[in-house]
């Protein structure tokens, strides 16, 4: 399977970005609380952040159709990060492409991303009810780095980039 990562093109597809956050969410906390908070500003951030070259906005294209999407930049906001660090906001695929062997593709595509923009590591906060998601992480290379202070039910981990 080709995939092809293009930039979201928001006046066309925001509702397929709000469908993907809400379904990944729900897949992260078993839950919509909190969701309508974590929307608020949604578009105004993409659209603010889309044509910076330290943000990455995609979707995962198969056959003409969306199949996922990426959101992910070349640096990172925690404190005792090296400034070579980049950061994972979103990794997701619809449920029927999932387990497919298509992972290592987008892997691969955010770190030769990161690798070219002179990122090391990258790191993401990852809920810990979300077990099909820590199994995919560190099949990949993700570790374990430390609880996120800001979300009580996440833990941010860390991938060294080759």
């Amino acid at each position: 399977m080709t995939l092809v990562f293009k930039p979201i093109h928001v006046e066309q597809d925001f509702a397929q970005c709000v469908a993907f956050r809400r379904d990944a969410y729900v897949c992260s906390f078993q839950s919509l609380t909190g969701f309508e908070h974590f929307l608020s500003g949604y578009r105004e951030r993409i659209v603010a952040r889309i044509n910076h070259p330290c943000w990455f906005y995609r979707h995962i294209w198969l056959e003409g159709e969306i199949i996922g999407q990426l959101e992910f930049r070349t640096y990172c906001e925690i404190d005792d990060v090296d400034e070579h660090t980049g950061y994972v906001n979103l990794i997701y695929l619809k449920a029927e492409y999932r387990g497919q062997g298509l992972a290592g593709k987008l892997q691969d595509y955010i770190a030769n991303e990161l690798i070219a923009a002179g990122c090391q590591r990258c790191l993401l906060s990852v809920s810990r009810t979300n077990q099909r998601a820590l199994r995919h992480y560190q099949r990949f290379g993700w570790h374990y780095l430390k609880p996120n202070p800001k979300h009580a039910m996440t833990d941010f981990y860390q991938r060294v980039l080759s």
